[in-house]
């Protein structure tokens, strides 16, 4: 039996993947502590004490994606991971997969992966039918679109178990459907990464924002309207009254050239900021900030590497909620009775919600890391709220044009 890695070795895997939990609260801690205001860089290799240049944890990680053993397999995997589009696209996609791969490779367990076409239901539906006849044990869906699919067979494939990232269990008209006990759903906070962009890019200066939607899910939804709110409490704070938001949703999470002509007309009217947040269209929000010399504000993943004309990211750990949840599951063999039918939200408190500080480029100018952390402590205390109702936009003193 090839298990790669047991007990103090997962904890390590889960902080390798900047994780929920102690080792992300351990994280922030530690930069808060070090922090005295200065900018923050990507780590770069170091000496050692004699002398040797020494490896970057960030290669380190490269090289636990490595697969020595051929557990990734094109088809069958006993881990099956269905993707809403390609795997390796830069953003939400590629942290499911991250977390899948890196639990499998630790673990030793086979796994594949199968992308489904974004626009299309039908095809979410049939992967998954696919992945139960191909008889995996447990199936990881990434993405709101495969709540209907797994609310379609849960009851009629009781042998499989279904981990659905960022969805519950739904009907074709969007009305949930009670979780049967072979289904585990994880959800996050996604309104407190988005607060603590909108407060931040506001404290920075930026007064004329805009957010670009994918389409109207709930994960969505709750970034947007968090950013909504984290802008409207820093105009508070501030004692601001001449902030403008634009609020958008684009119906496609891929390029487009909707999307880009929408963000061409914000920049030159103004706009000096736009969180993109929709899987790949971000691409034309990014082609729009560097014709018109605007910025942008990433989702789910560190995305200042993608281009210098991000100024920060709304991120939420899924990488490591995926692989402590999986570690979970076969420890205890099966989903347990606190997991089975039920579902689990991350966020600030587990260490889920943030924007990018440790390892990363702070391109703020005029904010401190000091200052973000402070915001992030009073958040974690509860002193500051970010509501996660969606049912309506939330009251906000700011001028929001809705479009």
């Amino acid at each position: 039996m090839k298990r790669k890695w047991l007990g103090i070795a997962g904890l390590i895997l889960i902080c390798i993947l900047a994780g929920c939990g102690m080792a992300a609260d351990e994280t922030a801690v530690s930069a808060d502590e070090t922090t005295d205001g200065t900018e923050q860089g990507p780590e770069k290799k170091e000496e050692d004490d004699s002398g040797m240049e020494t490896t970057s944890w960030r290669e380190s990680v490269q090289k636990m994606f490595e697969d020595p053993y051929g557990d990734y397999s094109e088809t069958g995997g006993e881990i099956v991971l269905l993707a809403n589009g390609p795997v390796e696209d830069g953003g939400y996609n590629e942290a499911v997969y991250n977390g899948v791969r890196m639990y499998a490779l630790g673990a030793g367990k086979s796994f594949s992966y199968y992308c489904a076409n974004p626009n299309d239901s039908e095809s979410c539906r049939e992967l998954a039918k696919r992945a139960v006849e191909e008889n995996a044990r447990i199936i990881v869906c990434a993405g709101d679109i495969f709540g209907e699919a797994v609310g379609a067979i849960q009851e009629s494939c009781p042998q499989t178990a279904f981990l659905l990232i960022d969805s519950v269990p739904h009907s074709a008209e969007g009305e949930e459907i009670s979780l049967t006990k072979n289904v585990h759903c994880v959800l996050f906070h996604e309104e407190q990464a988005g607060y603590l962009a909108g407060y931040m890019a506001v404290w920075e200066g930026y007064r004329n924002l805009g957010f670009v939607g994918g389409r109207e899910e709930p994960a969505v939804q709750r970034y947007g309207y968090g950013y909504l709110q984290g802008i409207d409490a820093a105009a508070k704070d501030l004692s601001l009254d001449d902030v403008v938001v634009n609020f958008w949703y684009a119906d496609t999470f891929l390029p487009d050239i909707d999307v880009r002509e929408k963000a061409d007309g914000w920049y030159e009217n103004g706009t000096q900021i736009i969180f993109a947040c929709g899987g790949g269209l971000y691409e034309s929000v990014l082609e729009a900030a560097e014709n018109q010399d605007g910025l942008m504000i990433g989702v789910d993943v560190d995305q200042s590497r993608v281009s210098d004309r991000v100024l920060t990211s709304a991120v939420k750990n899924i990488g490591a909620a995926v692989t402590d949840t999986l570690d979970s599951f076969y420890a205890n063999n099966g989903w347990s009775e606190a997991e089975a039918g039920q579902v689990r939200r991350y966020g600030v408190e587990e260490g889920c919600a943030a924007i990018p500080v440790v390892d990363t480029e702070w391109r703020f100018k005029e904010v401190p890391t000091t200052h973000f952390f402070e915001i992030y402590k009073q958040m974690k205390r509860g002193d500051r709220v970010a509501s996660d109702d969606i049912s309506a936009p939330p009251s906000v003193a700011i001028t929001v044009n809705y479009e």
